[in-house]
């Protein structure tokens, strides 16, 4: 065995998450991850709705922690990176920034997150979108319109689709799939597990088996400032945001991690 899996090993035992022994000895993150844990599932961390620039400013913090806890070695996003809400078709309050000046202030929230977390698997969200949806109306066709990864300048080892499907685990944004059971629907409908972020009020896993098999839904819940203007249309809703993110360990075990009160202390 090298001299560096073995000090590698020693470092993970010792809590050290792997994107810090990767840096400590120059390897990429799978090579670190493939000489600690041979053949061992993958565990993932899944960050849920950020609508940036509407981030709250101590999710990150969450997510860092939790995923250390959890030793998190691969990382998801659930869609909705950005807001967009000075270009939405939606009615813009009257005390939102311009169009402009809300790209600056997320651009600037999506580095300091790509920078945390350098290698992720991004699902495209109904918001992130927005700007597609809007030049479509005036019959401008995609190819004239950047795509989201060079739009938001992210780096190359953050890639961007639809759907992912990890370890027989399907993760997508969840446009359609709402309320309680939104996620374990999803995973009934798909006949395998399921991990979803869309709907803010319904953070939780639920599970469904039969003789067989046993799938799960995870919805993971959000990480935005609940009080800002681009959520006041929920204002008076019964059912308030849940902030939180996700871990899955494999495709019959998975949880939702709500983010806890310490957090909320600025």
């Amino acid at each position: 065995m090298s001299d560096w899996i073995s000090s590698a090993k020693a470092d993970h035992e010792s809590g050290m998450p792997y994107r810090a022994i990767a840096k400590k000895y120059g390897k990429s993150y799978g090579t670190v991850w493939n000489a600690i844990n041979g053949d061992k599932p993958e565990v993932v961390g899944i960050i849920g709705d950020c609508h940036m620039p509407f981030v709250h400013p101590n999710y990150i913090h969450f997510l860092e922690d939790t995923f250390n806890k959890y030793r998190v070695t691969k990382i998801v996003h659930a869609g909705d990176l950005v807001d967009n809400h000075a270009i939405s078709r939606h009615l813009t309050e009257t005390e939102a920034v311009d169009a402009t000046r809300e790209f600056e202030l997320a651009k600037a929230q999506v580095e300091i997150y790509t920078r945390a977390f350098p290698e992720v698997s991004l699902c495209m969200g109904n918001h992130d979108l927005i700007h597609v949806r809007q030049a479509a109306t005036l019959g401008i066709p995609k190819q004239f319109v950047k795509g989201f990864s060079e739009l938001w300048e992210l780096p190359k080892k953050w890639t961007v689709d639809e759907q992912f499907i990890i370890n027989n685990v399907i993760y997508e944004h969840g446009i359609n799939w709402v309320g309680k059971t939104g996620a374990l629907d999803k995973a009934i409908n798909a006949m395998q597990s399921c991990v979803i972020g869309h709907s803010h009020s319904n953070g939780g896993c639920n599970y469904k088996s039969n003789s067989n098999s046993l799938i799960f839904g995870l919805n993971v819940g959000c990480g935005v400032s609940v009080n800002a203007y681009a959520f006041a249309y929920g204002k008076y809703s019964k059912n308030r945001e849940t902030l939180g993110c996700g871990i899955v360990f494999d495709s019959a075990d998975a949880v939702f991690v709500p983010m806890k009160q310490k957090y909320f202390k600025t």
